[in-house]
């Protein structure tokens, strides 16, 4: 864990974070004083410096494998990226997939989604103190492995996953280590 400080004195773990997820979840109010784009050119388009950090330190997220879509619950419409290897699941800020807004999650790991690229396959994994997931409306105890569209449901919050790794696409494996 490395944990930094951003400019609005908020900390976050740099290993897991390009760049602050509690400055990332604060509401954008678009700028109307250029709506027609006019100044555009003047933009930068340079990534920002934490992502040079995390490049040059050799430190990657993983290629997106997957999505979550919240489906029902107070996060109805958000979406969520799954990553090659472990996704944590719960409320807190330093998850993978963190659905602060959602009372009835966990706030520490209330599920794992593993994406495994050797056999091309998602497994969702229950915590040892989780009793209530549920998957396409059936618990699971300790793991159960993912189809397209199933539906995971963690207290009042649905997930819809989709699959972007499936038997019809999947990362070649000279590019894993690239």
């Amino acid at each position: 864990m490395n944990l930094i400080k951003c400019k609005n004195n908020h900390y976050y773990d740099s290993e897991k974070f390009l760049s602050c997820p509690h400055c990332a979840n604060q509401v954008a109010e678009p700028d109307i004083g250029d709506i027609e784009g006019a100044n555009q050119h003047r933009v930068p388009t340079v990534p920002s410096d934490a992502y040079a950090e995390t490049a040059a330190s050799g430190r990657i997220l993983g290629r997106t494998v997957g999505w979550l879509v919240c489906i029902d619950g107070k996060m109805t419409g958000d979406s969520f990226i799954l990553r090659e290897g472990d996704n944590t699941i719960g409320r807190a800020a330093n998850m993978d997939i963190s659905l602060p807004y959602e009372p009835t999650v966990s706030r520490d790991r209330h599920a794992i989604i593993t994406y495994d690229p050797l056999h091309n396959s998602f497994v969702l994994h229950s915590s040892e103190h989780q009793e209530h997931i549920l998957c396409n409306n059936k618990n699971i105890r300790n793991r159960r492995t993912l189809k397209d569209h199933d539906v995971i449901t963690l207290g009042d919050c649905s997930l819809l996953f989709v699959a972007l790794c499936n038997t019809h696409f999947r990362w070649p494996e000279k590019a894993i280590n690239a």
